[in-house]
């Protein structure tokens, strides 16, 4: 029966269940305790006269509880007045004082001012124990009481573990579809969704997994692409840079000097090629699912950065750049290919965004800091950092595991990055 209620339809039908019990039993015990009160005041009252005619007869001198009707308040005995502070003020309102409180001649003293077409009346009464002796009527009142305690007690356990039930049986299958949710992963996300008893969370699951699988597929279509652009890439490339070979032993070979403007070009698409070569490889690498799978060896980092700053110094040509190189002799053991990648797209970038100014690359250890200080007119033209590439250097970094930091500096650009050993996230 359980099983087939959905989750909302369950809270609302113990809900409405405890509603009605709680609304129906109050009504049955207010109803109850009304009758009971009355029956306690009829009760008290036959009691009474009953315990005043056993005193008669036993001859025990007991104080007659009857009613004190006087015009006057002064008119009433004086014990009635002691037991008050004052006289009654309201017309039709019962005062009472309990005097002695918990001590053999402890009394109950009732008092009403009543307006009458005769004038005002007051009338008052005292209950008082009788002698010891005598016999009592225990009136049921105490009982009552006790009764409307426990039956108090009972409904307020009852609703408590029916909370307690709901709680429980609601709470489980939710922590269960939690802790399955946390532990998916690439394995076991094509396993069929258990069962999470009710429609709603079954229905949760199912979205959930849907999600994730499209994020997976996604995923994995972004990998082949790139891995497969990539591929088809080095070919048309390779063949590009293999002509500007050949194309330059034909100049050199044909004798008279080449016109500059043909040596320009050539250049130019020199250039072209090695950045497309070098793009090549990192959309390549990021493509790949492990990235553990490049073997490492040991570099010397400030070799490396001085062989990849001569082989972009190039892109400094023709611009009024001051390049400040600061290295240390350091080896590291380091991925050869990721590490190049990374340390190429940075001075690549910092060298393209620089038209006038200084480039400063410091090395100390692993950590290499690149700063580019523009000139005041150029500052302008540096707003989007050092361009593209540092885009793919974020996402190389963070799978490498590498510390990096790319933040803005006075009239320039500043970024820090530390190698270690390669550790995929």
């Amino acid at each position: 029966m359980m099983r087939l209620l959905g989750l909302k339809w369950l809270a609302l039908l113990t809900v409405l269940t405890l509603g009605i019990g709680l609304v129906t039993g109050y009504t049955l015990l207010s109803a109850h305790s009304y009758m009971s009160g009355m029956d306690n005041i009829v009760a008290g009252q036959l009691g009474r006269a009953g315990m005043q005619t056993v005193a008669f007869e036993l001859g025990i001198p007991a104080p007659r509880e009857e009613y004190i009707v006087t015009r006057t308040w002064e008119q009433q005995p004086a014990f009635i007045r002691d037991a008050f502070a004052q006289a009654p003020q309201q017309s039709g309102v019962l005062y009472k004082v309990y005097a002695n409180e918990g001590e053999p001649q402890a009394r109950l003293y009732f008092a009403v001012r009543q307006e009458t077409p005769a004038g005002d009346r007051f009338v008052t009464q005292q209950l008082a124990p009788l002698p010891s002796g005598a016999g009592q009527v225990i009136s049921p009142a105490q009982n009552r009481l006790i009764n409307l305690t426990l039956i108090g007690l009972g409904t307020a356990f009852l609703i408590a573990l029916a909370v307690g039930l709901l709680w429980r049986r609601v709470s489980r299958p939710i922590t269960a579809l939690g802790n399955w949710a946390a532990g998916l992963t690439e394995r076991n996300l094509s396993e069929p969704v258990p069962d999470f008893v009710y429609p709603e969370l079954n229905h949760f699951a199912e979205l959930v997994r849907a999600s994730l699988t499209s994020a997976q597929q996604g995923l994995e279509r972004e990998q082949v692409f790139l891995s497969h652009t990539s591929h088809e890439l080095r070919t048309p490339i390779s063949v590009v840079r293999a002509n500007l070979e050949l194309l330059r032993k034909i100049q050199s070979a044909s004798g008279p000097a080449a016109d500059p403007r043909e040596i320009e070009i050539i250049n130019r698409i020199d250039r072209a090629s090695l950045t497309m070569k070098d793009v090549t490889e990192t959309l390549l690498w990021l493509g790949r699912d492990d990235a553990s799978s490049h073997p490492s060896k040991d570099l010397r980092v400030d070799e490396l950065i001085r062989e990849l700053v001569e082989g972009l110094r190039y892109l400094l040509q023709g611009h009024p750049v001051e390049l400040d190189l600061d290295l240390e002799p350091a080896e590291l053991h380091l991925p050869d290919a990721p590490t190049r990648i990374v340390l190429g797209n940075l001075i690549r970038n910092a060298f393209q965004h620089t038209r006038s100014g200084t480039v400063s690359i410091v090395q100390r250890g692993g950590e290499v800091t690149i700063v580019n200080s523009l000139n005041e007119d150029e500052e302008a033209a540096s707003e989007s950092g050092f361009g593209l590439g540092l885009k793919l250097t974020e996402r190389f970094t963070e799978k490498l595991g590498w510390r990096y930091i790319n933040q803005p500096v006075a009239s320039g650009r500043k970024v820090e990055i530390f190698l270690q050993t390669l550790t995929p996230s």
